[in-house]
């Protein structure tokens, strides 16, 4: 491994790096991806697999592959409810193409993007746990060495390593502790009555976080809660809000039933809406480890990938040029933050709006009850990354919303009567 130098070395075969090494292979540029596990390994995750994540999967060959082996759950049937208790349910699939949420396990879907980087001519190296990197600037080579004495020598690095990225914050680029956390725990098919894809549970306490139930391949449920800064909770909470919230939330608990087997639950770090510069010397930060995470969802998967191929073709051009200074690496930066950045500042002010006012999330389960289908369709591209958040401030999401928010202060009342 010492003798074999690489143009790119990635650290951490996750959605981001391995979809990095994909296109970056796909391109004759030598790639080692670097994985601290091996194959088929866990990660704690929401599974949600949006829209545009599943254009990457599509062109690497993966999304047929998990849909023939049985590991995919397309959702149809969903929707939300709200902190006053709204229940909005319905079929978005009607009005949109394709199925804007996939479920997929992370111990199958990451598993495959890193294959599927493979077999295009990464190097997959598993059981490499990184733990330093340096640069020699006048070779201009990075070395980075394992825990267990192997090391590996590449020209750029970019690290992918996760929310709590320890490579990233060793080098000085990424700082602080991530800022949200989110939980989940799987729920035996068989043990619960739980008739939809996907809902949303917006507890007033959760705001501005919120928590859900997925449908996976197989009928398996995934609860998963997001506890995310500006609200009365923090990171220290995450246990004993996932427990309280299944036990005792009225929806929640109704909804995974009284018989449920849930499994154990597990939580992990989110680091929120993009850090300020994703780049250094011959250095690239990547998906978690770059905050690449919507602030609104915790939804990083599709961002991570969207990153990916943004960096693989920034590295692409640097090769071609013989140029990794870090400001020739910056066009990455600004170039995430123009296709996706701009629209995270847009999920924290709103979701900042929807801590302070919760009427807001109930006049839109209100809307969304009254037009069916059509709606739900916006609404649910809009939250899955499809179409840009400020979409919800156009005619066609807005006034429905802004309609029902005056019946509910015509008619209070009204909330009450639309609940359950």
């Amino acid at each position: 491994m010492t003798a074999c130098i690489y143009d790119v070395a990635i650290v951490g075969a996750g959605p981001a790096g391995a979809t990095c090494a994909w296109y970056l292979a796909r391109a004759g540029v030598r790639v080692a991806l670097l994985e601290k596990h091996a194959f088929p390994r866990d990660k704690i995750c929401g599974d949600a697999v949006c829209s545009r994540a599943q254009l990457h999967l599509s062109r690497m060959g993966v999304l047929q592959q998990i849909f023939d082996n049985g590991e995919a759950h397309a959702a149809a049937i969903g929707g939300m409810v709200s902190p006053g208790g709204v229940v909005a349910i319905g079929n978005s699939v009607e009005h949109i193409a394709s199925s804007p949420v996939i479920a997929v396990r992370r111990v199958h879907l990451d598993q495959r993007i890193a294959r599927a980087a493979a077999e295009a001519g990464a190097a997959l190296i598993e059981r490499f746990e990184a733990v330093d990197a340096t640069l020699d600037g006048e070779a201009g080579l990075w070395t980075i060495d394992a825990r267990r004495g192997a090391s590996c020598r590449a020209r750029v690095l970019v690290a992918a390593d996760g929310a709590l990225s320890r490579l990233a914050r060793r080098l000085g680029i990424v700082g602080g502790a991530p800022e949200a956390v989110c939980s989940r725990a799987y729920i035996d098919a068989s043990s619960s009555d739980f008739p939809h894809d996907g809902v949303a549970f917006y507890p007033r306490d959760l705001l501005p976080g919120y928590c859900a139930l997925f449908r996976e391949a197989g009928g398996q449920l995934n609860f998963c809660l997001y506890l995310i800064p500006g609200g009365q909770l923090t990171v220290h909470d995450l246990r004993r809000t996932h427990d309280r919230v299944m036990r005792e939330d009225p929806f929640v608990s109704r909804a995974i039933g009284a018989r449920a087997a849930i499994g154990a639950m597990r939580g992990a770090p989110l680091r929120l809406g993009g850090i300020p510069r994703s780049y250094g010397e011959r250095l690239l930060i990547l998906g978690d480890a770059a905050g690449q995470i919507d602030p609104l969802t915790g939804e990083g998967i599709q961002y991570g990938m969207d990153a990916a191929e943004i960096a693989a073709a920034t590295l692409v051009e640097c090769l071609a040029e013989d140029d990794f200074r870090a400001a020739r690496l910056s066009r990455y930066h600004r170039r995430w933050r123009r296709a996706f950045g701009n629209d995270f500042a847009w999920s924290a002010r709103i979701a900042r709006l929807c801590s302070a006012r919760p009427g807001l999330l109930d006049a839109g389960a209100l809307a969304l009850r009254r037009d069916g289908a059509p709606l739900l369709a916006k609404w649910a591209e809009v939250m899955t990354g499809a179409r840009p958040k400020l979409d919800f401030l156009k005619p066609g999401l807005a006034l429905p919303v802004l309609a029902a928010l005056g019946r509910l202060a015509l008619r209070p009342a009204a909330l009450q009567q639309s609940t359950g």
